[in-house]
């Protein structure tokens, strides 16, 4: 089974899009209800620790959109598919993740000059709205009816389980270092990501597996199903290896191994690395019907 070349940037700038809008869902979700934890501490304390994580989602952002022009025949000529916005799903795609990117932007220039928390909280809150809309956007795009495998509400909700679960793959790496005036911020992240893995595997094993690639078994060639199965087999024991990697998390030891970034690494590598086979999945169940 060969993967066609050029879906990798489709691949790769979908998964890493709802990897940040997830990730930052989840971070500052989660600096605006324990936020009374952190007031204490001031901004000079909080916003170092935050600026970071910001700027990390600030430059995969720009990362998955570089990476979005290489599917184009001519990149140069980009802007030009913006112009089609009543009518064309991919012209309001790149506006809402220009659009997220932007604000991810200011974001991260108002933590670094301190700006007021009322405006990084109205430009978190705005930005969550827009992150939420571009995955809607996302799927949209994808949902075609001359495509069965596609046209499903499963589309719609892989890419917000994307999201989902790479957001939440994201919070050990980043979010213990802000969380540490959170009392028993290892042991609650610990759990969200744990429910997260749980939930994702729910879901890949009865919708992704048992009504979606299966469902789809008389209409996909004898070898091409075969190897799609394999690939989801690897999915579910990626994630899996993720779900008993996140118990190290909140080992008890004092060990460096165990208490440093090792683990969330990790976690977090076999999270983007199952998602990104998970979409080569997506992309390989293309198959036009009525045409």
């Amino acid at each position: 089974m060969k993967l066609n070349l050029k879906d990798w940037p489709l691949i790769a700038f979908t998964v890493l899009g709802q990897a940040v809008v997830g990730s930052f869902i989840f971070l500052f979700g989660l600096l605006a209800i324990y936020g009374r934890h952190l007031d204490q501490f001031g901004s000079a304390w909080l916003y170092p620790r935050l600026f970071r994580p910001a700027l990390s989602l600030l430059l995969l952002m720009g990362l998955s959109l570089l990476i979005s022009l290489l599917h184009l025949g001519h990149p140069s000529s980009a802007y030009l598919a913006v112009v089609n916005l009543k009518t064309s799903w991919l012209s309001r795609e790149i506006l809402a993740a220009c659009l997220f990117f932007t604000g991810l932007l200011l974001l991260t220039v108002s933590i670094f000059f301190g700006w007021p928390a009322a405006i990084l909280l109205l430009i978190s809150f705005l930005e969550v709205l827009v992150g939420l809309a571009l995955i809607f956007i996302m799927s949209k795009i994808y949902r075609l009816p001359a495509v069965p495998a596609w046209n499903s509400f499963r589309t719609t909700l892989s890419f917000y389980l994307t999201a989902l679960l790479t957001g939440a793959g994201f919070l050990p790496l980043t979010g213990l270092a802000i969380f540490e005036a959170w009392p028993d911020s290892r042991l609650q992240l610990t759990v969200i990501l744990q429910i997260t893995l749980f939930i994702s595997l729910i879901y890949l094993l009865v919708f992704d597996q048992v009504a979606g690639l299966f469902s789809l078994k008389n209409r996909i060639e004898p070898e091409k199903f075969s190897g799609l199965k394999k690939l989801s087999r690897l999915r579910f024991l990626l994630l899996i290896l993720a779900f008993l990697a996140g118990f190290y998390i909140f080992w008890p030891g004092g060990s460096a191994w165990l208490q440093g970034y090792f683990w969330p690494v990790l976690i977090l590598a076999l999270v983007i690395i199952e998602e990104l086979i998970g979409r080569a999945i997506f992309f390989n169940l293309y198959e036009k019907q009525g045409v």
